[in-house]
């Protein structure tokens, strides 16, 4: 529908993970193409990232990380993601787990709230 925007857990995204960082990402692109929009110039392209952290056990975690763009009404993966190696070491993992708590939680509520 026109002027009809949707985003995060509620839009049908294509390939963008359902995660915190996606949805806040996916909202900051919109308000800027709705801002563009009422000044009357022409949105840009967004490229998106998303972020999902997992914890599997004490002391072992890994995170994922993709950057999306649109591409025929869906977001698709581009290249420039990472994803934690399969065979990280035990170390490598503990070490990595401090960082995992609540990632993006701290930056999301700042942009949020303030």
């Amino acid at each position: 529908m026109p002027n009809i925007h949707v985003v995060g857990d509620a839009c049908i995204g294509g390939g963008i993970p359902k995660s915190a960082s996606a949805a806040s990402a996916q909202g900051k692109a919109c308000a800027s193409a709705v801002a563009n929009l009422l000044l009357g110039v022409a949105p840009g392209i967004p490229k998106l990232t998303g972020a999902c952290y997992n914890t599997l056990a004490p002391g072992y975690a890994f995170s994922q990380v993709g950057i999306y763009q649109p591409r025929d009404g869906m977001f698709a993966e581009i290249e420039g993601g990472s994803t934690s190696p399969v065979d990280a070491t035990a170390r490598a993992c503990a070490r990595a787990k401090p960082t995992m708590r609540n990632p993006g939680t701290k930056t999301i509520t700042a942009d949020a709230f303030g």
